[in-house]
């Protein structure tokens, strides 16, 4: 990771984050603040010139709802704007993209191969969002309009089963940009929970608005060709088990074991 230059808020260690790590379908918005809400423990790693990287403790049971997703005014607006432009259909229907040389044909050939994969099922599966992952989306749409300034963030799962049921750790991170710097990725915290012996469960973005024509249009619910190289990497050196995206709307799954089928850089 490179490193950070200018100033910076460290709010907690991480040597002091096991104390906090101890203890949708069609869905509907949520009215009740314990349905489907904001962890109350929630710890800030880095926040610095719109990059902010912060950990999230909770259990399983708190966001394992089949059908609410959180009353959050910015992910409401968000659902809001795509459902007055007609735009939530599971595959997004979109301005193609500009190619101006081989080298971004080729790569647009591997997109659309991967696309095929993801929308004819044969590799993973596409859902309504859930309750945590909405969640992820809120955070990041309460920051910034994902409408008006649409940015991705990156968050990894951690899960970890106990006697009385699973703990889940969050490490959320995302800019002001449109993709996420690499000191918001968060993997040396990621590291240190998994060397205390939590699984990483899954690793989750979004992919942004595009248009289409004059009205906007949901973000692809598949890995781009390099979601999948990075996804392969996890699996490889840290063990994720699945990888994620959300548009807001809807969510692709897919095993590590699925990754192969994909093509990747």
């Amino acid at each position: 990771m490179k490193s950070m230059a200018g100033s910076w808020v460290m709010v907690v260690a991480l040597g002091s984050l096991a104390c906090e790590r101890n203890p949708e379908r069609d869905a509907t918005i949520s009215d009740s603040a314990s349905a489907c809400s904001m962890p109350t423990r929630r710890a800030t790693i880095l926040d610095q010139d719109g990059v902010i990287l912060e950990t999230w403790s909770l259990r399983l049971e708190e966001v394992d709802h089949d059908r609410l997703l959180p009353d959050v005014p910015a992910f409401l607006e968000y659902r809001a704007a795509l459902e007055r432009d007609g735009a939530v259909v599971v595959r997004p229907v979109a301005d193609p993209p500009v190619i101006r040389n081989e080298a971004e044909a080729d790569m647009w050939r591997d997109e659309d191969f991967n696309n095929k994969l993801v929308f004819t099922g044969a590799v993973g599966s596409i859902d309504p969002i859930t309750c945590l992952d909405a969640l992820l989306f809120s955070r990041q749409a309460s920051r910034f309009s994902q409408v008006e300034r649409p940015t991705e963030f990156l968050a990894s799962v951690l899960r970890r089963d106990t006697g009385t049921g699973t703990d889940l750790f969050v490490v959320f991170g995302a800019g002001s940009e449109m993709f996420p710097p690499r000191e918001a990725y968060g993997l040396d915290v990621v590291d240190s929970v998994l060397a205390e012996g939590w699984s990483y469960w899954y690793a989750i973005h979004n992919h942004t608005v595009q248009r289409n024509g004059d009205l906007l249009a949901l973000g692809v619910p598949g890995p781009s060709t390099s979601d999948v190289g990075l996804s392969r990497a996890l699996a490889e050196e840290r063990g994720l088990q699945f990888a994620k995206v959300t548009n807001g709307f809807y969510s692709f799954t897919a095993s590590a074991e699925e990754l192969g089928a994909f093509r990747a850089r």
